[in-house]
């Protein structure tokens, strides 16, 4: 594995993007809203850091989570609990609380690794059983934010194996394509049919650390991962940005793809959602790829197209809508609840460290 890396600060001169609702981040939300907020059939198996469950967002939320057994027990504090309390609020936080979700009606499965920053990273065997416990507890699509360092583009076998199993049985993952300016992939974002997933900023261009390169060729999307508003241990939000953040936008819209299959009596088809994802992707133009059209991978996230593409006879928008929709939810949480000002979000499991961040 190379040496740990994260999301830089943004340039000095560089003006801050207001933070986001999930809903905010995605366009397309409120319209696919009106069909299915998601369904209690739909499962999302999650693997990431532990979660705060008593965080009020996730009051009355279907989530199990579970220690991975074939582990130590590990720290369960606050610290340990940002990523997976960010990505669960993301999910499933409850309408009307401070932390309104993607799909607050369906089910996670969470497995919580815990990974304090001084201690050693998961390694790939830790995935593979993830991914296999997750399987095996009925996960209809997977997220995991955890990233393994590779310099070249393969990933260890039982790893390659869990994943080539977990697409097999018609179950997707999602994961982040790494925030490495592109320097080497990580997997298992780097695998065959993983849907990979890279960030870009409020205005649609591409942050320069968003990795790419031909490992995620083909099977990579990018979508908002700056300035999004997420669950923090303790009952506040805080904003974050990285790969991580839009891996858990995407994974939000794929439950609510698989859920409006559910609702409107298709054949539920995760794969399908997967493959729908990148077929109708929004291609980025080249000063949003800075002159690299490799940044953007397929293209950028578009729900409203996904939806139609996968459910041709509903009433949705043929044209994109607004960033913010006009919900109840699209105004920003009181000022009591922000447990602090944007920052960066590190990809599981590298440790934190600002960096500069290079000229695109």
């Amino acid at each position: 594995m190379t040496a740990p890396s994260s999301v830089p600060s943004p340039p000095a001169t560089a003006a801050p993007a207001p933070p986001r609702l999930p809903a905010q981040a995605v366009p397309g939300v409120a319209q696919v809203w009106e069909h299915t907020r998601g369904e209690p059939s739909v499962t999302i198996g999650l693997y990431d850091s532990p979660v705060d469950l008593a965080h009020p967002s996730l009051a009355g939320a279907a989530l199990d989570h579970r220690s991975p057994w074939w582990l130590p027990p590990g720290p369960d504090g606050p610290a340990a609990q940002e990523h997976g309390t960010f990505t669960a609020g993301v999910l499933l936080g409850r309408p009307g609380s401070v932390l309104p979700g993607l799909v607050p009606g369906c089910r996670v499965v969470a497995v919580g690794h815990h990974h304090p920053d001084d201690g050693p990273s998961p390694d790939p065997i830790d995935t593979a059983r993830a991914l296999d416990e997750l399987l095996d507890a009925g996960a209809d699509l997977i997220c995991t934010t955890i990233a393994h360092h590779t310099a070249s583009d393969d990933a260890d076998d039982l790893l390659k194996r869990a994943v080539a199993r977990t697409i097999a049985a018609g179950v997707p993952i999602i994961a982040p394509a790494g925030n490495d300016y592109g320097h080497h992939s990580v997997a298992p974002a780097n695998l065959p049919g993983v849907l990979a997933v890279g960030a870009h900023r409020a205005d649609g261009s591409m942050f320069a650390f968003s990795n790419h390169g031909p490992a995620y060729a083909g099977h990579g999307l990018a979508a908002l991962g700056e300035a999004v508003l997420g669950a923090h241990p303790g009952g506040g939000v805080k904003a974050q940005k990285g790969t991580c953040v839009a891996v858990a936008l995407v994974t939000g819209a794929a439950a609510l793809l698989l859920s409006l299959q559910h609702r409107h009596g298709l054949r539920p088809d995760a794969l399908a959602v997967r493959d729908a994802l990148l077929a109708t992707a929004r291609p980025c133009t080249a000063e949003q790829t800075h002159g690299r059209p490799g940044r953007c991978l397929n293209g950028r996230l578009d729900l409203l197209a996904a939806a139609r593409h996968l459910c041709p006879t509903l009433a949705l928008p043929t044209t994109e809508p607004a960033a913010e929709p006009a919900t109840e939810h699209a105004t920003e949480p009181p000022a009591s609840h922000l447990a602090a000002p944007p920052s960066a979000f590190t990809v599981r499991p590298l440790r934190r460290a600002d960096r500069g961040e290079a000229t695109p």
